[in-house]
């Protein structure tokens, strides 16, 4: 069964994977910011684009009970797509909200966030 994620919850998933990365960044660059946050947001692309083509889900995703999935049909994304989305996510495009609150990445790349129930 599936239902379109909310905002809050969106939100919430992509606190988890920022925090994430930046843990993971501190960790191995504790000194220097700037090569800190280009370091997180490395972690952050492969940790979104790895875990939502294996799984259809970041970790935050999963956490939040979220999963990508096309717009038209239900399915998972191709890879191509995945990046395409991870990378209009890195570049702050979340913030931008269009109609049905989804995204402009989603909105491009015909993806939509879903609330998954088991």
């Amino acid at each position: 069964m599936f239902k379109e994620a909310s905002l809050g919850r969106r939100l919430w998933a992509l606190f988890l994977d920022s925090f994430g990365s930046w843990v993971l960044a501190s960790a191995i660059e504790p000194k220097d910011m700037g090569k800190r946050l280009f370091l997180q947001m490395g972690i952050l692309f492969l940790e979104i684009s790895i875990l939502t083509i294996l799984q259809g889900a970041s970790f935050g995703q999963r956490a939040a009970k979220l999963k990508v999935v096309d717009f038209e049909d239900g399915k998972p994304l191709s890879i191509p797509r995945v990046l395409i989305r991870t990378l209009l996510i890195i570049l702050v495009l979340p913030a931008i909200f269009r109609s049905n609150a989804r995204s402009v990445h989603d909105i491009l790349t015909r993806s939509v966030v879903v609330r998954y129930f088991k």
